[in-house]
């Protein structure tokens, strides 16, 4: 019949675009599919938690999450965004949240052929967010049948249930911390010291301080003498309740780095790679360092 036919040939289809392997991910930016702009935090926090989940397998490359937000809204054909970002897959879906309930889809399109590989939807209380963003990295990796090492796959089974009034807040530090003016930074301290106080062993939000820190002393905003011991004390703290978090690892190194301390920072730096091999701030700073130890 026309109908068996029809699906033999796609079928066939699907099997060729399968047999090409995906050596390379990008997530584009989820859509918030609220409409309410008061959200847009959500969503760019939801895209970053994927890239982060995707970012911790080794066997392929996913693109960072600075090189995908300039497409935020764009309209351009995946396939040229595709091209421009130099991937054979796209990762693109939604997100929306009512109440305490939360909605996420997300479809895997080889890039190419403009072939959708997989997609699907799910819907749980929000505290749960974190284990569907494990959930969808660890179908994207069957999917394209890429090999997950037993420490990668328990680094992802890792991810826990989080206080919803304290993820929020840590969400909305982040969608500040971003933005790197002195405000967004002031506002974003004050979201992450909000996290905290909801949630006061949040490996999270001591990351996030941490970061603030950091980037207050390397951005002259606060004399280093002072942001950079506050900056040490917070990555500490983050790191004695998760050693996994890469985020933490890396602000150690830029600290370590700031006070000359270079064998402790190239550690922290390659144990952040360990962590996150596609973290492109890890391999970022780790080879400005190492460049800038090189003899005249």
């Amino acid at each position: 019949s026309l109908m068996s036919t029809a699906s033999v040939a796609v079928a066939a289809s699907r099997k060729r675009t399968r047999s090409k392997r995906i050596r390379s991910v990008a997530v584009l930016p989820l859509t918030n599919f609220s409409h309410d702009p008061e959200h847009e935090y959500f969503a760019d926090g939801m895209t970053e938690a994927l890239i982060c989940d995707l970012a911790k397998l080794r066997a392929v490359k996913i693109t960072s999450r600075t090189s995908v937000m300039c497409y935020k809204g764009s309209e351009m054909p995946l396939p040229q965004i595709a091209d421009e970002l130099n991937v054979d897959a796209v990762v693109e879906g939604s997100v929306m949240r009512v109440g305490h309930r939360v909605r996420i889809t997300a479809q895997l399109i080889h890039a190419a052929s403009d072939t959708h590989l997989w997609a699907e939807s799910y819907e749980r209380d929000f505290e749960d967010v974190l284990l569907v963003q494990s959930e969808i990295a660890r179908a994207i990796a069957r999917e394209i049948r890429v090999a997950v090492t037993p420490e990668e796959a328990r680094r992802l089974r890792r991810a826990r249930r989080v206080n919803p009034d304290a993820y929020e807040a840590y969400l909305k530090g982040r969608f500040h911390w971003y933005k790197l003016s002195r405000e967004h930074l002031d506002t974003a301290l004050k979201y992450f010291q909000a996290s905290l106080e909801r949630d006061p062993r949040d490996p999270l939000a001591y990351g996030g301080i941490a970061a603030v820190w950091v980037s207050r002393g390397d951005c002259g905003l606060v004399p280093p003498r002072e942001a950079f011991p506050k900056a040490k004390a917070a990555a500490l703290q983050a790191i004695e309740l998760d050693d996994s978090l890469a985020e933490a690892h890396i602000s150690l190194g830029m600290i370590r780095a700031a006070g000359w301390e270079w064998d402790e920072a190239v550690k922290e730096y390659e144990r952040a790679i360990e962590l996150m091999p596609n973290s492109a701030e890890a391999h970022f700073f780790l080879s400005d360092l190492l460049l800038s130890r090189l003899p005249p």
